[in-house]
Protein backbone atom coordinates (compact mmCIF):
# COMPACT_ATOMS: atom_id res chain seq x y z
CA UNK A 1 0.00 0.00 0.00
CA UNK A 2 1.36 3.40 -1.03
CA UNK A 3 1.33 5.97 1.75
CA UNK A 4 -1.40 8.57 1.41
CA UNK A 5 -3.11 6.82 -1.51
CA UNK A 6 -5.98 4.43 -1.38
CA UNK A 7 -5.36 1.25 -3.35
CA UNK A 8 -8.64 -0.52 -4.15
CA UNK A 9 -8.67 -4.24 -3.69
CA UNK A 10 -9.30 -6.01 -6.98
CA UNK A 11 -11.26 -9.20 -6.92
CA UNK A 12 -9.92 -11.27 -9.82
CA UNK A 13 -12.55 -13.90 -9.13
CA UNK A 14 -15.33 -11.45 -10.07
CA UNK A 15 -16.39 -12.31 -13.67
CA UNK A 16 -18.22 -8.99 -14.13
CA UNK A 17 -15.10 -7.01 -13.18
CA UNK A 18 -12.93 -9.13 -15.49
CA UNK A 19 -15.41 -8.81 -18.38
CA UNK A 20 -15.67 -5.01 -18.01
CA UNK A 21 -11.89 -4.64 -17.75
CA UNK A 22 -11.36 -6.79 -20.84
CA UNK A 23 -13.97 -4.82 -22.80
CA UNK A 24 -12.42 -1.50 -21.79
CA UNK A 25 -8.93 -2.54 -22.89
CA UNK A 26 -10.24 -4.16 -26.07
CA UNK A 27 -12.01 -0.92 -27.00
CA UNK A 28 -8.84 1.08 -26.29
CA UNK A 29 -6.77 -1.30 -28.44
CA UNK A 30 -9.24 -1.04 -31.33
CA UNK A 31 -9.29 2.75 -31.07
CA UNK A 32 -5.48 2.92 -31.12
CA UNK A 33 -5.33 0.49 -34.03
CA UNK A 34 -7.75 2.69 -36.01
CA UNK A 35 -5.69 5.81 -35.21
CA UNK A 36 -2.54 4.00 -36.29
CA UNK A 37 -4.16 2.94 -39.58
CA UNK A 38 -5.30 6.51 -40.22
CA UNK A 39 -1.77 7.89 -39.63
CA UNK A 40 0.05 5.21 -41.62
CA UNK A 41 -0.29 6.87 -45.08
CA UNK A 42 1.08 10.12 -43.68
CA UNK A 43 4.00 8.32 -42.02
CA UNK A 44 4.70 6.40 -45.24
CA UNK A 45 4.72 9.70 -47.13
CA UNK A 46 7.23 11.18 -44.71
CA UNK A 47 9.40 8.07 -45.09
CA UNK A 48 9.32 8.37 -48.89
CA UNK A 49 10.34 12.02 -48.71
CA UNK A 50 13.05 11.42 -46.11
CA UNK A 51 14.68 8.64 -48.12
CA UNK A 52 14.42 10.27 -51.55
CA UNK A 53 17.47 11.32 -53.54
CA UNK A 54 18.34 14.87 -54.56
CA UNK A 55 17.65 18.19 -52.93
CA UNK A 56 15.57 21.32 -53.43
CA UNK A 57 16.48 24.97 -53.53
CA UNK A 58 14.88 26.93 -50.70
CA UNK A 59 12.29 28.50 -53.02
CA UNK A 60 11.11 25.10 -54.29
CA UNK A 61 11.14 23.71 -50.74
CA UNK A 62 8.89 26.59 -49.69
CA UNK A 63 6.41 25.63 -52.40
CA UNK A 64 6.41 22.04 -51.16
CA UNK A 65 5.83 23.28 -47.63
CA UNK A 66 2.98 25.51 -48.89
CA UNK A 67 4.55 28.73 -47.69
CA UNK A 68 6.21 31.77 -49.22
CA UNK A 69 9.94 31.71 -49.97
CA UNK A 70 10.57 34.85 -47.88
CA UNK A 71 8.86 33.22 -44.93
CA UNK A 72 11.03 30.09 -45.24
CA UNK A 73 14.25 32.08 -45.68
CA UNK A 74 13.36 34.09 -42.56
CA UNK A 75 12.56 30.93 -40.60
CA UNK A 76 15.77 29.15 -41.64
CA UNK A 77 17.85 32.21 -40.81
CA UNK A 78 16.22 32.87 -37.44
CA UNK A 79 16.49 29.20 -36.42
CA UNK A 80 20.17 28.91 -37.37
CA UNK A 81 19.86 26.74 -40.46
CA UNK A 82 21.31 29.38 -42.81
CA UNK A 83 23.26 32.65 -42.54
CA UNK A 84 24.99 35.28 -44.64
CA UNK A 85 28.51 36.55 -44.19
CA UNK A 86 28.82 40.32 -43.88
CA UNK A 87 28.94 41.89 -47.32
CA UNK A 88 27.95 38.68 -49.11
CA UNK A 89 24.60 38.09 -50.77
CA UNK A 90 24.81 34.27 -50.78
CA UNK A 91 23.25 32.17 -48.06
CA UNK A 92 25.38 29.54 -46.33
CA UNK A 93 24.27 26.51 -44.34
CA UNK A 94 25.33 26.04 -40.75
CA UNK A 95 27.76 23.14 -40.55
CA UNK A 96 25.70 21.23 -37.97
CA UNK A 97 22.74 21.17 -40.39
CA UNK A 98 25.01 19.82 -43.13
CA UNK A 99 26.37 17.13 -40.77
CA UNK A 100 22.80 16.18 -39.82
CA UNK A 101 21.98 15.75 -43.51
CA UNK A 102 19.32 18.48 -43.47
CA UNK A 103 21.07 20.90 -45.84
CA UNK A 104 23.78 20.74 -48.47
CA UNK A 105 25.77 23.17 -50.59
CA UNK A 106 25.67 22.88 -54.32
CA UNK A 107 28.58 24.47 -56.16
CA UNK A 108 28.14 24.88 -59.91
CA UNK A 109 30.34 26.42 -62.55
CA UNK A 110 28.29 28.62 -64.86
CA UNK A 111 29.60 29.52 -68.32
CA UNK A 112 29.07 33.17 -69.17
CA UNK A 113 28.41 34.51 -72.68
CA UNK A 114 31.93 35.97 -72.93
CA UNK A 115 33.44 32.49 -72.51
CA UNK A 116 34.51 32.95 -68.90
CA UNK A 117 33.13 30.99 -66.01
CA UNK A 118 31.68 31.84 -62.65
CA UNK A 119 31.18 29.71 -59.56
CA UNK A 120 27.63 29.66 -58.17
CA UNK A 121 26.88 28.45 -54.64
CA UNK A 122 23.45 27.49 -53.41
CA UNK A 123 22.09 26.11 -50.14
CA UNK A 124 19.78 23.20 -50.86
CA UNK A 125 17.37 21.37 -48.59
CA UNK A 126 17.72 17.61 -48.57
CA UNK A 127 14.72 15.27 -48.38
CA UNK A 128 15.59 14.66 -44.71
CA UNK A 129 15.61 18.44 -44.14
CA UNK A 130 12.28 18.86 -45.93
CA UNK A 131 10.78 16.13 -43.77
CA UNK A 132 12.10 17.77 -40.59
CA UNK A 133 10.75 21.18 -41.61
CA UNK A 134 7.39 19.68 -42.52
CA UNK A 135 7.18 18.03 -39.11
CA UNK A 136 8.21 21.26 -37.37
CA UNK A 137 5.60 23.34 -39.22
CA UNK A 138 2.84 20.78 -38.69
CA UNK A 139 3.55 20.83 -34.93
CA UNK A 140 3.11 24.62 -34.84
CA UNK A 141 -0.34 24.56 -36.45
Amino acid sequence: MVQGKYQPVVNLDDPIFLRNTLLTYTEKCLMLENENNALKPKADGFDRIATADGSLCITDAAKNLQMGPKELFFYLNSHEWIYRRTGNKNWLAYQDKIKQGLLEHKVTEVSLSDGTGRISEQVRITPKGLTRLSEMFSNHV
